[in-house]
């Protein structure tokens, strides 16, 4: 979708404020008027911030996807294994009930997949249900009369996408995919000079493929040139590729001219977190830190398209700040791009060796 923020109008902004006001979110006194005002902007921000996305006040694919997911209360429809998957909420509390009575849906996302359905049977099973796969009424009732009330915060730590475990304790015959954020007509950030931000991520994105190749991986590149691929057609293709290990390139700016260093992300939702994912995030921005003398901003836990909608353990790598004086020129240096390539190979190995 184009992206929609301050100053827009329109029925597709009549539709945003709708959904955010049935979600709880104040509008003002103007309520959905169509215009995305002051009001609004900030409703979005704080609806991003809540999904853990990027909180820019702005409405593109991702927060897109989430304000929809979020208006789906479990009991609103049937859910059950379809091709494209059912997304939303109500998947999401299905998942999180299901893991608090032990049984395995894996990650728990909001999307119901195979190892969803074969949780839903085997509790269908075990509760002398009619074992069809569907969540409907009878099975719904019967989660809810065996709930368990809970006082504390619950976090699902595992199990993890592929249990954490990528299948190999080397970079040979791994395979790795590697997608270079935007391209095309979306140049991502722009940094001192003109420095755009696409250019920097597929220049980092090529040399880290060789690189990779060179130790034995095997390698994808989701984009290899100066093209425009959306959020979802990136995610789909990697998956159809079938890696052990995804990364995700940026690089960061910020209004702040003082900004700097290296921060990766692992996905992340209100109730659960890729252990796996947290451990090869903080790897690489260890090596970030230690072999470019980056100030290391840490690993962090988000609900990215590109974290979330992968099926194998997925990075998002943003290795520097394009807007920063000193850092942002040497971006797009062959030496540093070199660097920061070998930077990352170095966490993705001492992830396998410690699996």
């Amino acid at each position: 979708m184009r992206p929609v923020g301050k100053g827009d109008i329109g029925k597709q902004v009549v539709d945003i404020q709708t959904r955010l006001a049935a979600l709880g979110y104040f509008l003002g006194r103007e309520g959905a008027d169509g215009f995305f005002g002051p009001h609004t902007e900030m409703a979005i921000r704080a609806f991003q911030q809540q999904r853990l996305l990027f909180s820019d006040g702005v409405v593109e694919d991702n927060t897109w996807t989430e304000l929809v997911e979020a208006g789906y209360q479990l009991g609103d429809r049937l859910l059950y294994l379809r091709v494209p998957s059912m997304r939303g909420d109500d998947v999401l509390s299905l998942q999180r009930r299901l893991d608090e009575f032990g049984f395995d849906c894996g990650p728990v996302d909001g999307i119901f997949s195979p190892a969803l359905e074969v949780a839903v049977t085997e509790f269908q099973r075990n509760a002398g249900l009619n074992v069809d796969g569907i969540v409907g009424e009878t099975t719904l009732d019967r989660l809810r009369r065996l709930h368990k009330d809970s006082t504390h915060e619950f976090i699902v730590s595992s199990p993890d996408r592929m249990n954490g475990y990528v299948g190999k304790r080397s970079l040979f015959e791994l395979r790795v995919s590697i997608d270079p954020a935007h391209g095309g007509t979306e140049h991502g950030c722009v940094g001192l000079g003109g420095l755009r931000e696409k250019d920097v991520n597929l220049a980092l994105g090529r040399h880290l493929a060789q690189l990779l190749e060179s130790r034995g991986a095997e390698t994808y590149l989701v984009r290899d040139k100066d093209v425009s691929i959306s959020l979802y057609e990136r995610t789909e293709s990697a998956n159809a590729w079938a890696p052990d290990v995804h990364i995700a390139l940026h690089h960061s700016s910020s209004p702040n001219p003082t900004a700097q260093g290296a921060a990766t992300y692992f996905f992340a939702n209100s109730v659960y977190r890729s252990s796996g994912g947290k451990r090869l995030a903080g790897y690489i921005v260890d090596a970030l830190s230690r072999e470019l003398g980056r100030v290391d901003l840490h690993k962090h836990g988000r609900n990215y398209s590109c974290l979330r909608e992968v099926k194998p353990l997925a990075v998002m790598v943003e290795p520097g700040y394009m807007s920063h004086r000193g850092e942002g020129p040497a971006l797009a240096d062959p030496e540093v791009i070199a660097q920061e390539a070998t930077a990352i190979l170095h966490g993705v190995e001492a992830y396998l060796a410690r699996l």
